[in-house]
């Protein structure tokens, strides 16, 4: 019998043994898996930062390394299905996540938006008089919604997000 890259070989008996090395499949495998799951946490820790993700780009990502995990496990698929079940779980739960934050962060924008624009209504007319407005002026239920919108500028909507410039280049002069 002789040994060659993992196969052995039976020769002269009648009898030919192949018998594939799983070692080196299985640090492949085991890679592959790390890849998902590194992956997966960072998304997990993206959507616990900031909601807004471009899900496209990050699906495409996802399904590639599902692709490289289930190609390093060859036809045993269900064997990949079973040490990735979990990260596919949390992937899942990582977009939801971010859908709801995204929701709730638009809710929250557009009560703020409201309180200030409300306020803003009821002042306009003062400041055309060429009373210079300052966030000193603004009722505490404005300016607590103010702090708000400014805190969170970066993250708004772009409906908010200009009906929230007009008011403050307004403010400005």
């Amino acid at each position: 019998m002789q040994r060659t890259n993992g196969i052995i070989l039976g020769i002269g008996m009648g009898l030919c043994i192949i018998s594939c090395e799983q070692k080196g499949k299985t640090e492949q495998q085991e890679k592959s898996v790390d890849r998902l799951e590194n992956f997966v946490d960072s998304v997990e820790t993206a959507v616990n930062r900031e909601a807004n993700h471009n899900w496209t780009v990050l699906d495409n990502r996802y399904n590639k390394l599902v692709s490289n995990v289930e190609a390093s496990y060859d036809d045993s698929k269900e064997k990949a299905r079973e040490k990735y079940e979990d990260l596919e779980e949390r992937y899942e739960e990582a977009k939801v996540e971010a859908r709801n934050k995204t929701a709730k962060m638009q809710e929250d924008a557009e009560r703020h938006m409201s309180n200030v624009e409300s306020w803003w209504e009821r002042n306009t007319a003062r400041a055309q008089q060429g009373t210079r407005n300052t966030m000193d002026d603004i009722e505490e239920g404005a300016k607590d919604s103010w702090e708000w919108l400014e805190k969170n500028t970066d993250k708004l909507g772009d409906d908010i997000r200009a009906r929230y410039e007009k008011i403050k280049s307004d403010l400005e002069g």
